[in-house]
């Protein structure tokens, strides 16, 4: 299967099958999202993997679309606001420059671009949540060449799930996702066409670009 095939046949799955889903599976799904980008390479990202009906039932009451406690795996996916910090922003970048991928120079763009001004501060840039829906959509796709099914949740009570789970302070909860073998096979979305997503650029007379 290649890449337009998966992205063009990857649905949301509500309704699995009882069939488990294995450690190794579960390996390749966590590979893939350690390989999704992010800004200056933050990788926020963590997850915490729900396995079996005593683990997904701590969800009981924080979710309202029931499917989720039926899944036979739900990964907890979470930001990690630590990671915005001013030692830890500091740690990619050294990283950064150190296996080649940028100069000194652009390092200490950077330094000033991106440092909170304390060294506990945190700022949380809208392109932190950028990064969590691109890790999303790598396990969705890499879980459905593997013959998963999942489906992105945001309709949960977060503060009760980070009470039940015990979660870190710093730890904010993006999205649940269930993952399984499909026991469904929804027909697709209806998708607007691709002339109505393009926007025609439009030049002013009075444009900053002249």
């Amino acid at each position: 299967m290649n890449l337009d095939d998966i992205i063009k046949n990857r649905r949301s799955i509500r309704d699995f099958s009882p069939q488990p889903v294995s450690d190794e599976q579960l390996q390749e799904l966590l590979e893939a999202a350690r390989w999704a980008p992010s800004g200056t390479n933050r990788q926020p990202w963590r997850f915490v993997i729900l396995k079996g009906d005593s683990e997904i039932q701590l969800l009981s009451g924080a979710v309202t679309q029931s499917f989720v406690l039926r899944a036979p795996v739900v990964l907890v996916c979470c930001l990690d606001r630590r990671s915005f910090t001013k030692d830890k922003i500091a740690q990619r970048i050294e990283e950064l420059v150190e296996a080649g991928v940028i100069s000194r120079e652009v390092a200490d763009l950077l330094y000033v671009r991106k440092m909170p001004k304390k060294v506990d501060e945190v700022t949380m840039p809208v392109s932190a949540y950028l990064d969590m829906g691109i890790v999303l959509e790598h396990l969705s796709l890499k879980a459905f060449s593997m013959g998963l099914g999942t489906c992105c949740v945001r309709m949960f009570d977060a503060e009760k799930i980070t009470f039940n789970l015990q979660l870190p302070e710093g730890i904010e909860i993006v999205s649940l996702l269930p993952v399984g073998v499909p026991a469904e096979n929804p027909q697709p979305r209806p998708r607007l066409p691709v002339d109505e997503l393009v926007i025609e650029p439009q030049v002013y007379e009075n444009s900053l670009l002249k």
